[in-house]
């Protein structure tokens, strides 16, 4: 039997995890996007008074931002669509860099600057009983559904 090299031998373990149903083949191979609650409360509307970008949750293992933008409160991934890097808040408060290769995305999470070609991937968001707004990680919305009632709440 010949021996595998390198990346034969993530491809078998992909394909293993798949087939084993053992989950995202992701988190097998050590890579956190997909790490964290699948639920997260992000704090009580109240706290989203003005427009802005909410880093507290920008981090592993969450890696969602919360934005306050145009009348609407929204949650989005900070990972970028190019290679998987954990984007920042960009120095100007109003937009994301990536830190790996460069790319930049508006506030919104639309692409303004290449390598990425794809905009953020926003999570459904509602706000419960108490008041407090939970993002919900298992729902998520690719740029043409962001008009969907339950990808973002009413800023009021």
């Amino acid at each position: 039997m010949n021996q595998l090299n390198r990346r034969e031998f993530v491809a078998a373990v992909a394909c293993a995890a798949c087939l084993c149903g053992l989950g995202n083949a992701a988190n097998v191979l050590g890579d956190d996007t997909t790490t964290g609650p699948s639920t997260l409360d992000v704090g009580p509307k109240s706290d989203y008074a003005t427009d802005g970008i909410t880093t507290t949750w920008m981090k592993v293992p969450n890696r969602v931002a919360v934005i306050r933008h145009d009348g609407k409160i929204y949650a989005c991934t900070t990972v970028c669509t190019h290679k998987a890097g954990t984007i920042n808040e960009a120095p100007d408060g109003e937009s994301f860099k990536c830190p790996k290769h460069g790319a930049l995305y508006d506030i919104e999470g639309k692409v303004t600057k290449g390598p990425a070609k794809k905009a953020l991937i926003r999570y459904a968001i509602s706000v419960d009983n108490g008041g407090h707004v939970i993002v919900d990680k298992s729902t998520s919305f690719a740029a043409e559904q962001w008009s969907d009632p339950a990808s973002f709440v009413k800023a009021d």
